[in-house]
Parts: structure tokens; C-alpha cells; sequence
């Protein structure tokens, strides 16, 4: 349970590797102004990822339809963030509308689980890697903006990708199955 919290969180991150988010997190000013609508993606990706594996596990499966997953996740997926972003609405009177990168973290979390304890880890653990990567991006914003030279500031996306690239291989470098004896020959 917890290599895959921990796989899902920072070696198999969901923002670096599979690009969930990247371009949402870049734009986030501070992990603080996001706090409402992270707790809102936690509650809306745990209810549906439940409810769809559920579904597909008692519905689909048993009909042959396995391959309509991603449609009756969606579905399930509107239902349950309308009605929490609506709570929200009333409650708080603040916005807290998030849906893409919400419905890829609940694709990835049926896609890559054999049990609904792992539906549920992994949505979570995607979910804490889109909370980790906040303060590392805004670190390396604040690192660049120290730079005086102008000519940095119009690369500044060019920059902070490629500082996240470095940030994948330096992850990555761990992974040395290329190493085998068998993939060499």
C-alpha cells in the first residue's frame, strides 16, 4: 500500500510523467489559494472513482461492455462534481470548478487498478502529486524571477519546463531496467 502511494505520488508522478495538470499548476500562484478546490477534486475523484469501479466491476463486466468505462465514468464523474460544486457554491460562495485534470486522474486511477482499494490509493496518490508539485513549481518560479537578465524573462516557460524535465530524469534515473542482460542482447 504504501509503494504505491508512493510510486503514484513521486516516481510515477501524475504531473510529471503523465502530464496531468502541468499547464494548471504552472498558472497556480500559491498552494494556499487552491486549498478549497483541491479538497473538492479529492472528494469529487474518490466518490466517482469508487462508484465507477463499482459499476463497471457489478454492470459492465458481466454485460460484455467493459470498453463503455470511460463514458459511464464521465457521467458518474458530472453527476457527483455538479452536486459538490454546487454545495460549494451555496456554502462558500466561491468557484472551485476543476474538470479536466479530475476526470484524467479518475481515467488513470480505473485504468491502472485491479481492486477498489487500489481505485482509491491511486486517485489519491495522483491527487497528492498534483499537491506536491505546487510548491516545487512555484520554488522554481521564484529562483528564475531572481535572475535580473530580461532576455530570461521571455524564456520563462522555456525555463521552468525544462527544470521540470530535469526533475523527471533526475526521478527517473532510479528505473535501470534498460541495465537487463536481456535487452542488451
Amino acid at each position: 500500500m504504501i509503494y504505491t502511494i508512493i510510486y503514484y505520488a513521486f516516481f510515477s508522478s501524475a504531473v510529471l510523467f503523465y502530464g496531468i495538470g502541468l499547464n494548471r499548476s504552472t498558472l497556480i500562484p500559491s498552494f494556499s489559494e487552491v486549498l478549497g478546490t483541491l479538497f473538492k477534486m479529492l472528494a469529487s475523484i474518490l466518490a466517482t472513482t469508487v462508484l465507477s469501479w463499482l459499476f463497471i466491476q457489478n454492470i459492465l463486466i458481466p454485460l460484455g461492455f467493459a470498453e463503455l468505462y470511460p463514458l459511464v465514468s464521465l457521467l458518474i464523474f458530472l453527476g457527483i462534481t455538479i452536486f459538490f460544486e454546487t454545495l460549494i457554491r451555496i456554502t462558500a460562495k466561491t468557484v472551485t470548478a476543476e474538470f479536466h485534470i479530475s476526470y484524467l486522474i479518475v481515467l488513470l486511477a480505473l485504468n491502472e487498478s485491479t481492486t477498489i482499494y487500489d481505485v482509491m490509493i491511486i486517485s489519491a496518490s495522483c491527487l497528492l502529486s498534483f499537491m506536491f508539485i505546487i510548491p516545487i513549481i512555484n520554488a522554481i518560479k521564484n529562483r528564475i524571477s531572481l535572475v535580473g537578465d530580461t532576455s530570461v524573462h521571455g524564456n520563462y516557460k522555456s525555463l521552468l519546463l525544462v527544470s521540470l524535465a530535469i526533475l523527471v530524469v533526475s526521478l527517473a534515473v532510479g528505473n535501470i531496467s534498460w541495465l537487463n542482460s536481456g535487452v542488451i542482447q
